[in-house]
């Protein structure tokens, strides 16, 4: 089963930083997931809301401002006080330090309501130029028109299906879905993850990976019930 660090070792280092990454592959992790925005000027950055308030207590959003003047916001407020300057990373940067190890790579994106126009294809062309990002990489995106963006962008990469509260009685519409955008895994939360849910996913021929699962109890929960992974914040959770 896939142990994979959401956000990076995120329960030890702020969120989506380098610093949690860099943990994260000190963990010995092998599997990664990270989320993505675009700036201003187009630069693909690593950080999960599409606002500043929560992690730097900044009232800006990433869309309404340039790189060079984002790599100046400490975004490790939320996490310590005292906790020294981390900046939100190019994905680029991420990468450098992941990619080496790595065997998965979940790019998500975040793009509710066509928030970043292009970055379909941005993103998918940034994986394309790298071969060995490409062989182990999953695109994923919450936001369904997003995710068949993504598809007709690049008919090959992997991608993994995502759906907002998704319940028992809305399983079979969700895996219709993803059948739609030839998903390879399918994404979902672990309290809805049993084991005769995983089955009908395994039997359309997805992978499952249950999120966010931060309890060992949990964790021993999915592996009996037959996940193919786990997006933890704990790397070191077993």
């Amino acid at each position: 089963m896939k142990i994979i660090s959401h956000r990076g070792a995120s329960a030890y280092a702020p969120e989506n930083t380098l610093e949690a990454f860099k943990l994260a592959v000190k963990m010995g992790s092998k599997d990664f997931e990270f989320d993505i925005h675009l700036t201003k000027d187009k630069v693909p950055v690593v950080h999960h809301d599409f606002h500043l308030l929560r992690t730097a207590g900044v009232k800006a959003e990433i869309a309404d401002l340039n790189y060079a003047d984002l790599k100046k916001i400490n975004v490790a407020r939320h996490f310590s006080e005292d906790y020294k300057f981390q900046y939100i990373p190019r994905v680029e940067e991420v990468l450098e330090i992941i990619s080496p190890v790595a065997d998965f790579i979940n790019f998500e994106i975040k793009n509710d309501n066509n928030a970043y126009g292009g970055i379909e294809k941005i993103i998918t062309d940034f994986i394309r130029l790298k071969k060995d990002v490409f062989e182990k990489a999953v695109v994923s995106c919450f936001d369904y028109p997003t995710a068949k963006r993504i598809r007709l962008c690049d008919k090959e990469v992997k991608m993994g299906y995502l759906g907002h509260s998704l319940t028992n009685l809305l399983l079979p519409i969700a895996l219709k879905k993803a059948k739609e955008i030839e998903a390879s895994s399918f994404h979902i939360n672990f309290k809805i993850a049993f084991k005769m849910n995983i089955s009908k996913l395994h039997q359309a021929g997805l992978k499952v990976y249950a999120y966010t699962v931060d309890d060992f109890k949990d964790v021993l929960r999915m592996k009996e019930n037959g996940a193919d992974g786990i997006f933890t914040n704990y790397p070191d959770i077993i």
